[in-house]
Order: structure tokens, then sequence, then C-alpha cells
């Protein structure tokens, strides 16, 4: 279904942690703004093996905001 695909390029999500987080690295490098959205909310709770970095997340949401991420302004507002 629609939830085992990722989000950006609808290919099969990765089975661990590392590969998940090698795939969402790779968007953000191409700056795409849901992607660095996405990283800052894996900093904000610290999934995928990043440390809960709160102050990072931010950082990423901001950047994301700038490139027109609706999500990434919502986020920002209710934090």
């Amino acid at each position: 279904g629609i939830y085992d695909r990722c989000p950006f390029c609808r290919t099969p999500c990765p089975s661990d942690d590392a590969s998940e987080l090698a795939m969402i690295q790779r968007r953000v490098s191409k700056r795409d703004a849901e992607a660095i959205y996405h990283l800052g909310n894996k900093y904000e709770y610290g999934y995928l093996g990043l440390p809960k970095d709160v102050t990072r997340a931010i950082e990423l949401m901001a950047e994301a905001a700038e490139l027109e991420s609706v999500e990434a302004h919502y986020n920002l507002g209710v934090t």
C-alpha cells in the first residue's frame, strides 16, 4: 500500500534506520523542503539513531519553511 512507499520517490521504504536516514539525507542534499522538514522531525524526537536535538530540529524546520514547506511553518508555530 501507500504506507510502505517512500513519500519522496515512491520506492519501497528501507527496512533499517541507516538506509532510511541515507534516503532522507540524499533528498536533503537536493534542498527538498519536505525532506528537510522530515529530517527535522527525526532530530526532534531522536529517531533513526539520531540524537534528540531540538535546536537542530528547529534549524531544519526553519530552513524547510524558507523553502515553503507548509508543515514546517505549522510546526514552528506550535513548537
